[in-house]
């Protein structure tokens, strides 16, 4: 099965309980959706709805609150959340942070919880358009002491477990399957939108099939999609361009990425594809290839982190590309995106075995195109090992050449 085992799910609430009793904390009160995932296996779709868990120290009790839209959906996700508490909807009759302060009140007599910690003091997001009562206000009221608490889980989901890295290394194949599929349907005249839905059609096939009955993303809806986010000819120049007003054109760059769910976890693959032969791209792909290596020759165990960023400026500076140059070399890589650590001269803290981390220093030319690879390192206790394997050269990654 591509999931987690529910042990490892146990043992991270385990984890967690060991230190909030370290801390003097009686539970954990969550709202952080990737959190709740790391440490559950259930994932939502976030809305203005709120919705967190409470995690008692003191027990195995894992309490779940949230909106009716969620229930039956807990249980198919999770098998380590142990209660279950809904109210209908928002803003509702009864304010969701009064339902939950019942709720938290109820369970604190019942199971002995005094000192609640909290990554959001408030209870709820305001992001998604949540508005309502303070909960840690409503919870003083009923003599519970609360405390902000910040990285607990962050820092539990730096180091991954083997098979943590087992599930980012299935992405990576697919992530580089997806890519051979891209390749051959890269065509001038077609939109990048196009030539993305048709290969993230066979690629997620191809995948399902692969992978079995048994297999689902689990915090995504399409199982290999692959794609070129706008980053096509001059609009390649925007690091993070959504989309582009006009079709592929011979003598484009574009950017391609891939990163498929598996377990819940992803990879990262991204590349630059040559369309023809555009005007300085060999030199332009050839110099972004020399930050990529200044990289990966900067990375390993024990390593500060903001010295790979730093090599990589040292070597754009040496080749007068500052100027081009739009972000640092990379990101931590998980459940998330980007997650911990961040690789950039101002980030404090080392690389450490068990992280996993992209690679992808650019180089954006206004006017023209960017020039971009990521790839997901994984760092050992002697080196490191690249996840993603697909070429990387300006010949390997050229079509319709003339």
């Amino acid at each position: 099965m591509w999931r987690l085992p529910d042990v490892e799910y146990r043992d991270r609430l385990e984890r967690v309980r060991r230190r909030l009793s370290l801390d003097g904390i009686d539970a954990l009160y969550l709202t952080s959706a990737p959190n709740i995932f790391y440490l559950t296996g259930y994932f939502m779709i976030q809305t203005e709805r709120p919705l967190a868990v409470l995690i008692s120290g003191k027990g195995n009790d894992v309490l779940f609150l949230g909106p009716m839209v969620e229930k039956g959906h807990v249980g198919f996700r999770s098998r380590v959340i142990t209660e279950e508490h809904y109210y209908f909807d928002y803003p509702g009759e009864e304010e969701p942070m009064v339902f939950f302060r019942k709720v938290i009140a109820e369970a604190a007599g019942r199971l002995g919880l005094k000192v609640i910690g909290m990554d959001n003091p408030a209870g709820a997001s305001g992001f998604w358009g949540y508005k309502g009562t303070d909960l840690s206000s409503l919870l003083k009221r009923d003599g519970l002491e609360t405390r902000k608490v910040e990285g607990l889980v962050e820092e539990m989901r730096l180091i991954k477990s083997s098979a943590e890295v087992e599930l980012i290394r299935e992405s990576g194949r697919w992530a580089a399957r997806a890519h051979e599929i891209l390749l051959g349907k890269i065509r001038p005249g077609a939109y990048d939108w196009e030539v993305s839905l048709e290969a993230s059609l066979e690629a997620s096939r191809e995948m399902k099939k692969a992978l079995g009955d048994d297999y689902m993303p689990l915090t995504d809806s399409v199982p290999n999609f692959i794609g070129f986010r706008g980053q096509v000819g001059e609009y390649s120049a925007f690091p993070h361009a959504l989309a582009a007003p006009r079709p592929i054109r011979e003598d484009d760059v574009l950017g391609s990425g891939a990163g498929p769910d598996v377990g819940g976890y992803r990879s990262e693959l991204e590349r630059t594809i040559i369309v023809g032969n555009p005007a300085e791209a060999e030199k332009r792909f050839n110099a972004m290839m020399k930050l990529r290596e200044a990289a990966l020759n900067a990375m390993g165990p024990g390593v500060k982190v903001r010295d790979i960023d730093a090599a990589v400026r040292r070597t754009a500076r040496e080749l007068g590309l500052m100027d081009y140059l739009r972000h640092h070399v990379g990101h931590g890589l998980g459940i998330e995106g980007h997650e911990a650590p961040f690789l950039d001269i101002g980030y404090e803290g080392e690389l450490r075995p068990g992280m996993v981390v992209s690679c992808e220093p650019g180089l954006y030319y206004p006017g023209h195109g960017g020039y971009r690879h990521s790839d997901t390192v994984l760092v050992t206790s002697n080196g490191i090992e690249i996840l993603t394997r697909f070429p990387t050269e300006f010949d390997e990654l050229r079509v319709f050449k003339r």
